[in-house]
């Protein structure tokens, strides 16, 4: 079990490397937040204490041989250039080293605006036709903007799945699928209970993703429902990540009882940003986020569509 944290801890330790770029100082910041390290790189002038704007590094190929790898991205199903975009660079980088990904996961709003079933080739098979062709398995996780159809259901069939919230192994990882439209629902409780209480193997990861965050600083904000339902479990159970999108942005907060919460809801929308008291990072940025497993650790790299880092964490075992 890993130390708890505090609500809202700030950084245990910093460190801070400066170097000159077209004339502004871009700061690579290096943090330890209750045993997660992460990397944040800003861009401001030179005279600014604290420079505001999340600045670009490309990133790094992947030189080692993660056990599993996914590529993470919410508020995807445009069936637009920006969509795309963000594929074109998921493939991008598997090229680059890594050993390819071993999943896709879409952290919901799969088909815009109104959850229509016949437009999920559009949305969300043949955008993501680089991947899923190459036999990269999909897992799809609901939104909101999927349920105003109410055909919700047809749109997971159509994305082979037969439930709304579901399990599926990747590598050393599960992942837990919730359906945050019905949060109520006592069975899905129940399942999540069960689920996360279950002894796993040696070694395994739990990773729960979902769509509306419990901790969000964006436009939507922190849903309150899944925060008094299921964050106690997250806490109970040692959930290392939770991973939502909703919001059209990349947040990442500070630990929180034992437990990063990451929103990557900007694969194909982009709105502004904020920051609360239980934020690490946050970014206005079209991007996903690529994220490596390891025995030791799970590392994620938020990447946007130019290839450059907005953000790179580690979650130690």
């Amino acid at each position: 079990m890993r130390p708890p944290a505090s609500r809202g801890a700030r950084p245990a330790y910093g460190g801070r490397v400066r170097r000159t770029l077209l004339g502004y100082a871009v700061v690579a910041t290096v943090l330890v937040v209750a045993g997660v390290v992460g990397v944040r790189l800003v861009l401001g002038p030179p005279s600014d204490p604290a420079p505001a704007a999340v600045a670009g590094e490309p990133a790094p190929p992947v030189t080692d041989d993660p056990l599993a790898r996914m590529a993470v991205a919410g508020d995807t199903g445009t069936g637009d250039a920006a969509e795309r975009a963000t594929v074109a660079e998921m493939v991008a980088q598997s090229e680059r080293g890594g050993g390819g990904y071993d999943a896709v996961l879409l952290l919901g709003d799969l088909v815009y605006e109104d959850g229509d079933a016949e437009r999920v080739d559009d949305a969300v098979t043949e955008p993501f036709a680089p991947l899923l062709d190459d036999g990269v398995p999909l897992l799809p996780v609901l939104g909101n903007h999927d349920y105003e159809s109410g055909e919700q259901a047809q749109i997971m069939a159509a994305l082979g799945r037969d439930a709304t919230w579901y399990e599926q192994r990747v590598g050393p990882a599960r992942v837990l699928v919730l359906d945050t439209e019905r949060t109520g629902d006592p069975d899905q409780t129940a399942w999540l209970e069960q689920r996360l209480a279950a002894p796993q193997p040696a070694g395994t990861w739990t990773v729960v993703a979902l769509h509306r965050p419990p901790y969000s600083a964006g436009q939507h904000g922190s849903d309150p429902r899944v925060r008094a339902d299921w964050v106690p479990l997250f806490d109970e159970y040692d959930v290392p990540l939770v991973l939502a999108g909703h919001d059209h942005d990349y947040q990442r907060s500070d630990v929180l009882d034992g437990v990063v919460y990451v929103v990557s809801g900007a694969g194909a929308k982009l709105r502004p940003t904020g920051q609360a008291d239980f934020t690490a990072v946050s970014s206005s940025t079209l991007h996903y986020v690529d994220l490596l497993v390891y025995a030791d650790r799970l590392v994620g790299r938020a990447i946007d569509q130019s290839g450059a880092l907005v953000d790179v964490f580690t979650v130690p075992r």
